[in-house]
C-alpha cells in the first residue's frame, strides 16, 4: 500500500495543524492533486489549498488503516482507492484522553464498570459518534483506580495511555502486533488480564470469545454499529452460529453488564455538538427478556428505570436540555428545532459525526 507522504512542513500539513486548533474539526480528506476539504461540526467544507503529491501510475486496489502523529496531534489514517485515485481520510483525536465527566458519560455505566468484576460491557453506535473515546474514557478511569491488567485490541491504535498508571496496560495493534485476531485474542486468555479491550465485534468467533471471557472472570469491553439497545442484543446473537445459539443467548443475559448506545447532536445556538445516551443495565427483568427473546420489551425497561439508573434517548434528550442546551439545539443535517429532535430519532436511527 503507498503511505501518505506528508512532511510536517509542507503547506497542508501546516493548513491541518492551524484548523486542528480549532474547537469542532474532526476529519481531513486528502486526494492529490484537489483541494483539502475537513468536517466542522459534522460538515464538510472545502479549502482552497490544493494536496500535491506524486502517486504511482498503478494502485494496488483496496483499502489500509493506520495511524500518525503529525505537530503534537495524533490521527488516525485511513487509506482508499476511488476511481483510481488515492484518497486518505485523517481523523483528528483528542491530545489526552478526556475524562468521562467532560464527554458525559452517564454516571451509572461509569459506576457499573468501574465495580465489575467480570461480564460484556458493549459500547454502540454510529460510525464517528465518539464510542472509541468512551471506551478509551472508561478504561483509563479504570486504570487509575485499580490495579490490573488491560489488554486492548486495536486497528489501528488510537489513543495511547498514559505511563505511571497503576494498572499494566498492553496496546496491541493489528497489522503491527499481530496478525490473525481470532487467535490473539483467544491467546490473551491465558496472558492474565483482568479486562479485554475487543474493539468492535464483527463476527461469530469474536462474539463467541467475547462470551467465552466474559463468563470466565473477565470484564470485557466491545463496539457494534447498532443504534438501541434492543438491535444491539439482536445484532450480537445473529452473529453466533445457530447450533450454539440457545446456550450463547443464556451466556448473553448472565453476562451483559451493560449496554451504552451514543449519538451527536448539534447545538447550533452553542456551535458545538453534545452526545445523548441510551443506558442499559443488568436487573432481573433485563435479564430474563433475553432469555425470553423478547427483544422489544427491553424499550420498556429503559422507559422504566429512570430510578434503576437506565433511561432511553429521550429521557437523555431531556437532561441535556437541564443543561443549558437550548430551543435552538437541532440534530445534524436537519432543520428541526429542540422539539422536533424525538420524531428526527424516529426516521433517522443513526446519526453521525
Amino acid at each position: 500500500m503507498r503511505l501518505l507522504d506528508l512532511p510536517p512542513d509542507s503547506p497542508v500539513a501546516l493548513r491541518i495543524h492551524q484548523l486542528g486548533e480549532s474547537e469542532g474539526v474532526s476529519d481531513f480528506y486528502l486526494t492529490p492533486g484537489e483541494p483539502m476539504s475537513y468536517k466542522f461540526n459534522g460538515q464538510l467544507i472545502y479549502d482552497e489549498l490544493v494536496f500535491e503529491m506524486a502517486v504511482p501510475e498503478h494502485l494496488e486496489p483496496g483499502c489500509d488503516d493506520s495511524a500518525m502523529d503529525l505537530h503534537g496531534r495524533r490521527f488516525r489514517v485511513s487509506q482508499m482507492v476511488t476511481q483510481g485515485r488515492l484518497r486518505w481520510v485523517l481523523r483528528l483525536l483528542p491530545n489526552l484522553i478526556p475524562d468521562p465527566e467532560a464527554i458525559r458519560v452517564p454516571p451509572p455505566a461509569l459506576k457499573s464498570f468501574l465495580e465489575a468484576k467480570n461480564g460484556l460491557f458493549l459500547i454502540c453506535g454510529a460510525t464517528g459518534s465518539g464510542k472509541s473515546t468512551t471506551i478509551a474514557s472508561m478504561v483509563l478511569h479504570r486504570a487509575k483506580r485499580r490495579r490490573e491488567h488491560v489488554i486492548s485490541f486495536e486497528d489501528p491504535i488510537e489513543f495511547l495511555y498514559p505511563d505511571g498508571l497503576p494498572s499494566l496496560v498492553s496496546q496491541r495493534e493489528m497489522g503491527t502486533d499481530e496478525i490473525d485476531f481470532g487467535k490473539a485474542l483467544r491467546s490473551a486468555l491465558r496472558q492474565a488480564p483482568d479486562v479485554i479491550i475487543v474493539g468492535e465485534i464483527r463476527d461469530g468467533e469474536t462474539a463467541e470469545i467475547a462470551l467465552q471471557a466474559s463468563e470466565t472472570g473477565h470484564v470485557v469491553v466491545a463496539t457494534l454499529h447498532t443504534s438501541s439497545a434492543s438491535q444491539t442484543v439482536q445484532r450480537f446473537l445473529k452473529l453466533i452460529p445457530s447450533e450454539r445459539l440457545d446456550s450463547s443467548q443464556e451466556t448473553l443475559a448472565d453476562c451483559l453488564r451493560l449496554i451504552l448506545c451514543q449519538r451527536l447532536l448539534l447545538d447550533e445556538a452553542q456551535a458545538r455538538r453534545f452526545p445523548i445516551h441510551e443506558v442499559l443495565l443488568q436487573y432481573d427483568g433485563v435479564v430474563n427478556i433475553i432469555r425470553r427473546g423478547d427483544f422489544k420489551k427491553l424499550d420498556q425497561e429503559l422507559e422504566t428505570g429512570w430510578k434503576r439508573g437506565m433511561y432511553n434517548f429521550e429521557k437523555s434528550i431531556e437532561l441535556r436540555k437541564d443543561e443549558g442546551f437550548t430551543s435552538t439545539t437541532r440534530a445534524r443535517g436537519t432543520g428541526f428545532a429542540w422539539e422536533d429532535v424525538t420524531d428526527y430519532l424516529e426516521n433517522q436511527p443513526e446519526i453521525a459525526r
